[in-house]
């Protein structure tokens, strides 16, 4: 099947291609678009992955706190670009549709999740060892 410009294939490479225009800058507009992201993330559609987007949010605060740096930079963009790309109203599949448009979002996520599966890894074990020695 062949991929054209108006629909791409949603997956890790998709994440990662995108995530190679991110730049620190971004960081700074996603945390000014927290509140439309907290938004989006209280909806149903989204409800079984909340726990994991927490976490993606925790991973780029300590990041840009300087306290958690073993990330590499690629997964920092990956994560802000899934992120942007979910508060963006008019993607792949305009969010304005009911339920149907947040699929490519949900695809995304997914992919991003895969993507980055062990630095997800890293950052946990990192953070209940931040607990543990408290």
């Amino acid at each position: 099947m062949k991929r054209t410009k108006h629909k791409p294939h949603i997956d890790k490479e998709f994440v990662a291609e995108n995530a190679q225009h991110i730049e620190k800058d971004d960081l700074d507009k996603l945390s000014r678009k927290r509140k439309r992201l907290q938004k989006i993330l209280n909806l149903k559609v989204f409800a079984k992955q909340k726990q994991k987007f927490k976490l993606l949010l925790e991973i780029l605060k300590q990041y840009r706190k300087g306290t958690y740096r073993k990330i590499p930079w690629r997964s920092v963009a990956s994560i802000t670009f899934t992120l942007l790309y979910i508060i963006n109203p008019l993607d792949i599949v305009p969010d304005v549709l009911p339920i149907v448009g947040y699929v490519d979002d949900i695809s995304v996520f997914m992919a991003l999740m895969r993507l980055i599966d062990e630095d997800i890894k890293e950052f946990e074990s990192w953070k209940s060892s931040q607990i543990t020695e408290y």
